[in-house]
């Protein structure tokens, strides 16, 4: 399994061996910690901008590891369980420990779920080894409060994964300096279109990570909301220089030229989004959209087809293909389809509307 692991892994780049290392040793120090004080607990910890394999806390667990190690290596005889212990969860570790350096986290609390079993079976031995030094009832009284108390923090961490607010609050409480988390913060305001206030988050995302084609996408969408169109582009331009397979960067880019008039270029920029990703919805229903604004709604049609294919809960796919329908006459084909854009999505203001209208235009 563990060598699985890290053969399935495929990033494009890879630490310096000093840093990855610092890497290493951090992410084993962290599983080993938060297991054993399960507080403040993030969905997301961000791998710094910058690796300091000198600094305070890969130190700290440069210590705290090479301790362990010589602890169990020197007591393997008269404490065999301590270094068999340490053995299974620096071996169950070993793939989350950023050998191989896949996504943006230096550490993940799910990943202790893997090693914890090891100390979890010390932890039993440990009970049943204090029923024989006090009274068995004042044992299980104590394991009582320590499930119940773990038990408690479990239920406030599932509160976290309630939704992406929650998820997004709780990562920036913990690390405000976060790029991702403000980027996703962004992507949630500019949902609720509070434009200016994703801005901010877009902006700061982009200033803390420069080197994140996501948070140069993200600040590209708010300054096309904008009608900054220009600057708009000069972000997808600047996000695909990072990553040339972005599907989201190219299909934002032909929106923004949709909107300028450039449907042709609009065009190429969704064939590329989809030769990236042939199952992009999105790109096909922009496509669409561009083919319904230059009068060809039956090929259009083809395209909110397949968004739906992909994707059988796209609102905006039921909506354009609506709009598709009316524009060739068909009321009561599109009537249909703009309930279904309800069904989907009962806040679809422009679906209510549209609906209202084709029903007072067939009666």
């Amino acid at each position: 399994s563990i060598v699985l692991s890290i053969v399935a892994l495929h990033p494009a780049g890879q630490l310096p061996f000093g840093d990855k290392l610092a890497v290493s040793t951090y992410s084993l120090g962290f599983y080993l910690f938060k297991t054993l004080v399960p507080l403040r607990l993030s969905p997301l910890y961000e791998m710094p901008q910058q690796v300091h394999s000198y600094a305070a806390g890969f130190l700290a667990s440069y210590v705290l590891c090479v301790t362990l190690t010589a602890f169990a290596w020197m007591n393997r005889r008269r404490w065999p369980w301590f270094t068999a212990a340490w053995v299974i969860f620096v071996a169950i570790s070993l793939p989350m420990l950023g050998i191989v350096q896949n996504g943006p986290q230096i550490a993940a609390d799910r990943y202790t779920y893997h090693a914890a079993p090891a100390l979890a079976l010390l932890a039993g031995a440990a009970f049943f080894r204090l029923q024989r030094i006090v009274r068995p009832v004042a044992a299980r009284a104590l394991g009582i409060i320590v499930v119940v108390g773990l038990s408690v923090l479990t239920w406030n961490q599932a509160k976290v994964w309630r939704n992406s607010e929650t998820l997004w609050t709780q990562v920036l409480s913990l690390d405000p300096g976060s790029s991702y988390a403000h980027s996703a913060w962004a992507t949630l305001l500019y949902d609720q279109n509070r434009v200016d206030e994703a801005l901010d988050h877009s902006k700061r995302a982009v200033s803390l990570a420069p080197g994140l084609p996501e948070a140069h996408n993200n600040l590209g969408v708010g300054l096309a909301r904008q009608g900054k169109f220009s600057d708009a582009i000069d972000e997808y331009r600047q996000a695909l220089a990072i990553k040339p397979r972005y599907d989201e960067a190219q299909n934002n880019w032909g929106v923004v030229l949709a909107r300028q008039g450039d449907v042709n270029a609009a065009v190429d920029h969704y064939v590329q989004a989809l030769a990236v990703n042939p199952q992009y919805a999105d790109a096909h229903v922009n496509w669409g959209n561009v083919l319904v604004r230059t009068g060809r709604p039956v090929e259009a049609i083809a395209h909110y087809r397949t968004a739906l294919d992909i994707r059988p809960d796209h609102a905006e796919a039921q909506f354009n293909w609506g709009v598709a329908l009316a524009r060739l006459g068909r009321l009561a084909d599109a009537a249909e389809h703009f309930r279904l854009a309800l069904a989907l999505n009962p806040d679809h203001v422009e679906a209510k509307m549209y609906l209202e209208r084709a029903q007072q235009m067939m009666r």
